[in-house]
């Protein structure tokens, strides 16, 4: 099991979405999330191969969901080490509950300050962030919306709206740290949603019909993409571990999307 914490997979993969505007064809999205850097364990050392294989990659975006950070000494080595890449459009973070010291884990009881924005992070709570993008083909704008954890994207609708979004070149995108529930009105808002916090499971116990989660919440995901009535979620495994520095049948990873225009893939 700590092996397997090690055992990072890196992986690109198109990700179809419905009614994508063509000229954002292939635009990369580099999804980190759950690094857990600041207790410990060997997570910076899986961050470390994570950074290796991304940088050498074409990046146009990079998206971070949640739990990167915490307490402790590595917080800042982290971020300096996440300073290392140089996406074309931005860096983008949602906090987590470990960014608020909420957690079971006796090395997370208290919130901490970090220098985000030093380290060329557009951290996002409950807020948009308009960007102009303009690429071969066409141009248009990316709305890049973060919720925040406590209070799991409060206004953002409303947001959206004073933005102006509708427009043919307009696609919103929404970065949240849990993933959420079925039903939320976030679905029916944005084409995509980038996710964390399940750690896949992180541990699960192999059985005959299948790895079982040792831990469960309600939702139904911990891995994966998957259609929620309108809109395509994107659930991480993670880079990093929780309490314990160990995973067993749930890899960490990190995955370069290249958004795809339906039907091309």
């Amino acid at each position: 099991m700590l092996f397997e914490s090690q055992w990072l997979r890196c992986r690109e993969s198109a990700l179809p979405v419905p009614g994508l505007p063509p000229f954002l064809d292939g635009l990369s999205v580099l999804h980190i999330s759950d690094v857990h850097a600041g207790q410990p364990g060997l997570n910076i050392r899986t961050l470390d191969k994570a950074l290796r294989w991304a940088r050498v990659r074409d990046l146009d975006l990079v998206f971070l969901t949640g739990d990167i950070l915490g307490g402790g000494r590595d917080a800042g080595l982290c971020l300096r080490m996440l300073s290392t890449l140089r996406p074309r459009i931005g860096m983008f973070a949602v906090p987590g509950n470990h960014e608020y010291g909420l957690s079971k884990n006796p090395f997370a009881h208290r919130p901490f300050v970090h220098p985000w924005q030093a380290a060329g992070i557009d951290m996002l709570r409950d807020e948009c962030r308009v960007v102009p993008v303009e690429r071969a083909g066409g141009s248009g704008r990316l709305l890049i919306c973060g919720a925040d954890y406590l209070t799991g994207g409060y206004g953002l609708e409303d947001r959206l709206q004073d933005a102006g979004y509708g427009s043919g070149g307009d696609l919103a995108l929404l970065l949240a740290h849990r993933p959420p529930d079925i039903g939320d009105p976030a679905y029916a808002t944005f084409p995509v949603a980038f996710v964390g916090h399940t750690h896949g499971g992180q541990i699960r116990l192999p059985s005959p019909r299948g790895p079982v989660l040792v831990h469960k919440e309600k939702f139904p995901y911990v891995e994966g993409v998957h259609r929620i009535g309108s809109c395509v979620l994107v659930l991480s495994h993670g880079v990093g571990t929780s309490f314990m520095p160990f995973r067993l049948l749930t890899r960490p990873e990190v995955v370069l999307y290249r958004l795809a225009v339906v039907g091309t893939v």
